[in-house]
């Protein structure tokens, strides 16, 4: 295994995709835990939360100066206002490091589509929000009857206004979206009318995942058509029996150019961020995947999506 994580120059590895506690879930890491390894081991990092958004307790550690990334999100279920504008406004009220100053902070965070209260999630998980399996006790998942929990039809006009609603703040705010649990056709309808409204940012977010589970060539094609980037999560590798042929399938049909890596890590069981990822190069550098292909969807993807300006 390599010792340090890649950068080039100034440039971090940034991991789009960490899940932090307080949660239902028992998790590793604390924001607070989370940003020391975080600055010890050289990576920035997107912190996650399925219940809440995590852009407050990310602005309060923040320090003048970290050389790494610390970033929050909101993922619109619907403990966070669901899939609207009020979710992405609260994630925004918080975004301050100095709780005095009028306006939320220039960065950019990360705004999820719902995960765990998606129809189809829930299918996956026979109705329930969250999996035993996760590290969770029976008592704190939540069960769904059919037709409850969230799905999206572009027939459905107030559905499709609340989306826009939301949308409309990400695009006015340059967030960078993601699309959660959705499945194939609500992703796809998501990524495009974001593009049309404006949405520069966009990430699929492990779209072989199987609520959703794209296709490499149509990954490929919201690559080519909109800009949206396939995020490829060492966790799911374990937990949703993915392989690395897949991933590499999907890397050679969308190029690395198109394509992030994450952990998605944080689970009680799962190892450190800095482990995980040094694992997961690791093991696509002894699968054939060149060095810089490596640093392109880890260092170079992600930081363009975090800083840089997108036409």
């Amino acid at each position: 295994m390599m010792k340090a994580l890649p950068h080039v120059g100034d440039k971090r590895v940034i991991d789009m995709h960490v899940h932090i506690g307080p949660e239902f879930l028992r998790r590793r890491y604390s924001a607070e835990a989370l940003a020391e390894e975080a600055r010890r081991e050289g990576f920035g990092v997107v912190m996650k939360n399925h219940f809440q958004p995590t852009t407050a307790q990310v602005s309060q550690i923040r320090r003048d100066d970290d050389k790494v990334a610390l970033v929050g999100s909101v993922a619109l279920n619907f403990g966070c206002g669901g899939v609207d504008d009020h979710g992405v406004r609260s994630a925004l009220s918080g975004w301050k490091r100095d709780v005095t100053a009028a306006d939320p902070d220039s960065d950019r965070f990360v705004v999820w589509m719902p995960t765990v209260c998606c129809e189809a999630h829930l299918r996956c998980y026979n109705r329930y929000d969250l999996s035993q399996a996760w590290g969770i006790k029976g008592s704190h998942t939540r069960f769904y009857a059919e037709g409850t929990g969230y799905a999206l039809d572009p027939q459905d006009d107030s559905k499709m206004a609340a989306m826009k609603r939301a949308l409309q703040v990400i695009a006015d705010n340059d967030l960078i979206l993601a699309t959660g649990h959705l499945d194939q056709d609500e992703t796809l309808t998501v990524v495009k009318t974001a593009h049309e409204m404006g949405v520069k940012r966009i990430i699929l977010t492990h779209p072989l995942f199987q609520s959703t589970e794209l296709e490499p060539e149509t990954m490929a094609r919201l690559w080519k058509d909109y800009g949206a980037y396939s995020e490829l999560a060492f966790v799911n590798l374990a937990m949703d029996d993915l392989t690395y042929e897949q991933y590499i399938e999907v890397i050679e049909a969308v190029g690395p150019q198109g394509v992030i890596l994450s952990s998605d890590v944080g689970q009680i069981f799962s190892p450190t961020v800095a482990d995980a990822m040094r694992e997961y190069f690791s093991e696509f550098r002894k699968r054939g995947i060149r060095e810089d292909d490596i640093v392109e969807m880890s260092v170079i993807n992600t930081n363009r999506l975090v800083y840089e300006d997108m036409a």
